[in-house]
């Protein structure tokens, strides 16, 4: 490589990492400055400036060196801006990390990263996310392509969702400037159908069930699949991996002064789908009767040891084995299948705010017990059963005490 004349070697002022200079052996003048390794091998720009005179080199160098960042802007800006690494990792790092610190069983975040890097992590490939038109075509082909796939547009909805939060968190961190719709460019079919509900004396028939499969099979499985079953009908709990979670120390018993003779039963549920602490209470009859076979089905238990089926480790698992039991079991009895809708465990939460509902217990109170808005509580969990309605009807005409009113009109 040939060497520079160091007397030749000028840095010039206001134009950072420019100089001018000439080699041994040649008359002309050289500039040379960094553009980085994204384009040239050692990452610096180089050329001939095809003159000996100093004054020349300077200006010419100058010329050079603004005339080469304007043209190159374009795709500097390209390069460096992508949906990929300044939308959707900073946002999946976030969830990811956000369900690490909750310790859950299942984390929501890999969940997602998953999603995103089968199904939607190519659409945004090409995109420059500052062009709100790219954004939502980006979108638009994701949809399509999932539904020609066969997937449904409840799954979809998951999907789109996770795409949604991406777009506020960069919105919100002023990555992008303008928050795209995606309404624009989607139609999916109500997602949140209400789901049925089940009686309590269905239920009854499911944990009678449950007893008689014990006393068949000596299988203390089935014992707790009919304690699990009963806790969530108790309060607002949230059917899944939440209650299995549920260790000794998160419950106590607290003290109403004008009914002392009744203790409340407290469940405090940490790192909820809504909230990171969410207390709730329990039904009277369960407190009273349900609640102390529980505490007593296992012994030689600590306070940090679960709830429910103590001496099992792995969660999930244990969690499709009682919700594949539950299936069979409410189908045996020809309870599953309603109006032409299932009813899966999570029905157990509908059957729950909707008889409190029923009972006249305000949706506001209805609504913080359970962890939801008033809103979810009343387009997903109010079906329209005959109890809702009989509920409703008596809400509505309270003050007509029967058919045979004053106002009724006399004949002759």
């Amino acid at each position: 490589m040939p060497k520079i004349k160091q007397e030749t070697l000028k840095h010039l002022p206001q134009t950072p990492t420019l100089k001018i200079f000439k080699y041994v052996g040649s008359d002309n003048y050289y500039c040379s400055f960094y553009v980085g390794q994204s384009f040239t091998k050692n990452g610096n720009k180089e050329q001939s400036l095809k003159t000996k005179n100093r004054k020349e080199a300077e200006q010419k160098a100058k010329e050079i060196y603004r005339k080469w960042f304007d043209e190159i802007k374009d795709v500097v800006l390209k390069k460096e801006r992508t949906f990929d690494e300044d939308i959707a990792q900073p946002y999946l790092k976030m969830r990811i990390t956000k369900y690490n610190r909750k310790d859950s069983i299942v984390n929501s975040g890999e969940k997602e990263k998953s999603q995103y890097e089968r199904f939607m992590k190519s659409y945004f490939e090409d995109v420059d996310y500052l062009n709100h038109d790219q954004l939502l075509n980006a979108v638009s082909d994701i949809v399509e392509n999932i539904r020609r796939q066969g997937i449904k547009d409840t799954t979809i909805s998951k999907y789109t969702n996770t795409i949604s939060l991406m777009f506020k968190r960069a919105f919100n961190n002023g990555v992008i400037k303008k928050l795209p719709d995606l309404k624009e460019v989607i139609t999916l079919k109500k997602i949140n159908a209400v789901r049925p509900s089940y009686l309590n004396s269905e239920l009854n028939m499911i944990t009678k069930q449950c007893q008689e499969e014990f006393n068949s099979s000596k299988d203390k499985f089935y014992l707790e699949l009919k304690d699990y079953i009963n806790l969530i009908r108790s309060a607002g709990f949230r059917p899944g991996i939440e209650p299995l979670k549920i260790k000794r120390f998160q419950f106590n018993f607290i003290t109403d002064k004008d009914n002392p003779t009744e203790p409340i039963l407290m469940f405090n549920l940490f790192g909820t789908k809504t909230k990171e602490k969410h207390s709730l209470t329990c039904h009277p009859y369960f407190t009273k009767n349900i609640f102390p076979e529980i505490q007593n089905r296992n012994t030689n238990v600590k306070q940090d040891d679960y709830l429910l089926f103590p001496n099992v480790r792995d969660r999930q698992p244990l969690y499709e084995r009682i919700r594949k039991n539950f299936t069979r079991i409410s189908s045996e009895l020809g309870l599953y299948v309603r109006n032409g809708s299932t009813r899966p465990l999570y029905s157990i939460r509908h059957t729950f705010i909707t008889q409190r509902y029923n009972q006249n217990a305000p949706l506001q109170v209805i609504a913080r017990h359970s962890g939801n808005s008033e809103e979810i509580i009343k387009s997903n969990y109010l079906d329209e059963s005959n109890e809702m309605l009989i509920s409703e009807h008596k809400k509505l005409f309270s003050s007509t005490s029967s058919t045979k009113s004053k106002d009724k009109v006399k004949t002759k």
